[in-house]
């Protein structure tokens, strides 16, 4: 490989660099701007068993 090859490969990582470095910052504001907590366990478990009441009561529906 040759010194300006060489250049042009540096040159291109430090683009694909930026572009990541550009990524993690939206993905980040996006995280701090929707402010999401995690559930403790009890609530994840109670919201899926209403998930899957919902989707059973849903089923029932259909069928009739």
């Amino acid at each position: 490989m040759t010194k300006a090859e060489l250049l042009q490969v540096i040159r291109d990582k430090d683009q694909q660099l930026a572009e990541l470095h550009t990524r993690i910052d939206d993905l980040e504001s996006m995280a701090i701007s929707s402010q999401a907590l995690p559930m403790d366990a009890d609530s994840s478990r109670l919201l899926t068993l209403m998930n899957q009441r919902i989707k059973a009561l849903e089923e029932k529906l259909n069928d009739q």
